[in-house]
């Protein structure tokens, strides 16, 4: 199959010219100045972007991956609903509790009609500072042998497990995960400069949602936001939407952390709710209120997860500050490939991976989504993919 498109993104900057897919493949990138050649779809003035590969996400349209009952269900159509936000690869964001491991896992040995389960994340449950107008409710304890099982019960796919580092027993839990190759990320955490530093030598290796839930910036006062800066060998998760840190702050993160565009995921950490209309849902937090703005927010004012894709989040960096499309598409894409032990198949559009890819317009709208070679969102044809259930978690 040749697919003709003016602008896709390759390692080697935007090219005007042919994707060739051959069994799930890209088995050639040809510019147009070279050879012109039939295509089998053109898709014009659109552009043609590596897939996103988004490795913190709760949910999406309605869908919830740790849901309890009829958990399957709900991940297959939140695979499916990913797709639509031209995410090709994915780390359910689940923790193990109800058996969210197992219906992950399930569908992970399918073949869905959507995005690619890559792996399990865990942002929990040991965590323990709340943020801004939350409410403490205290933290559970570190518990090895409940680690010991979620590691089992992951059947070697889990990736990731977040946990705030000041809790008894973290340097014990960071050697079971390390030991079985699960990278440890720092969150939701009250650890000051000194003692984050401390943790990233203990086996620390990712920052969850750079700047969010964590102690921050001041003049006399590092926080954990400047060990996570100023540290050149964590890897760092951002939200780009705008919301969750403003854009001021983001380009100072992109000014002091050494090799940037290298070091930073852009991630969504969207939940459930996120791609419903504006108005007041039940929630993971409770009450959730989605505002016009795209912002997920408890009664109290609390950030509750987010309400808008990775995709979103390129369009505000490309739009609003600047960043350039390529440099937008290798933190969505190539860097958590990279980081995670896929970027020889994943993450980026080159001669020989998978062709991973998705049309979009120039007002990053996802026009069709393709995995592996194959079409699995067309907007012509599939709607808005929300959970048809949806509609009854809102509030009056």
């Amino acid at each position: 199959m040749i697919i003709y498109c003016k602008n896709i993104v390759t390692e080697q900057g935007i090219i005007d010219g042919y994707l060739n897919i051959e069994d799930g493949k890209i088995s050639d990138v040809i510019r147009k100045e070279r050879l012109e050649m039939r295509p089998d779809l053109n898709y014009g003035d659109n552009v043609i972007i590596p897939g996103v590969f988004d490795t913190h996400n709760h949910g999406y349209k309605g869908w919830d991956p740790g849901e309890k009952e009829n958990g399957v269900r709900h991940v297959r159509g939140y695979v499916k609903a990913l797709a639509s936000a031209a995410v090709t690869s994915i780390f359910p964001t689940v923790t193990d509790e109800d058996g969210a491991f197992a219906n992950v896992l399930a569908v992970m040995k399918e073949d869905p009609n959507g995005a690619r389960i890559m792996g399990i994340h865990s942002e929990g449950p040991y965590l323990n500072r709340v943020g801004e107008k939350g409410i403490d409710t205290g933290h559970p304890d570190i518990d090895l042998d409940a680690i010991q099982k979620m590691i089992d019960d992951g059947e070697g796919q889990l990736r990731l497990l977040a946990l705030a580092p000041e809790l008894p027993l973290s340097k014990e839990a960071i050697r079971l995960l390390n030991k079985n190759g699960v990278r440890v990320a720092f969150a939701h955490s009250n650890q000051t400069y000194e003692e984050a530093m401390e943790s990233f030598r203990d086996g620390i290796t990712v920052i969850t949602h750079t700047a969010n839930v964590m102690s921050g910036l001041h003049h006399r006062n590092m926080g954990g936001l400047g060990a996570a800066l100023l540290n050149d060998d964590v890897y760092n998760e951002l939200i780009c939407d705008g919301l969750h840190v403003r854009n001021e702050m983001i380009e100072i993160i992109m000014r002091v952390k050494k090799d940037a565009f290298h070091k930073i995921m852009m991630i969504s950490d969207n939940v459930h709710l996120g791609g419903l209309k504006p108005g007041r849902y039940n929630g993971v937090f409770g009450v959730c209120n989605i505002t016009e703005e795209g912002f997920s927010l408890t009664d109290t004012g609390r950030l509750a997860g987010s309400a808008k894709p990775v995709l979103f989040g390129m369009k505000n960096l490309v739009q609003n500050m600047g960043i350039p499309l390529e440099k937008a598409c290798v933190m969505a894409s190539l860097n958590p490939a990279e980081v995670y032990g896929f970027a020889d198949r994943k993450g980026s559009l080159r001669v020989g991976k998978d062709a991973d890819f998705a049309v979009i317009d120039k007002d990053f709208n996802c026009l069709y989504t393709y995995r592996e070679g194959r079409k699995i969102f067309d907007h012509e044809t599939d709607g808005d993919l929300l959970n048809p259930d949806a509609e009854s978690y809102r509030i009056g």
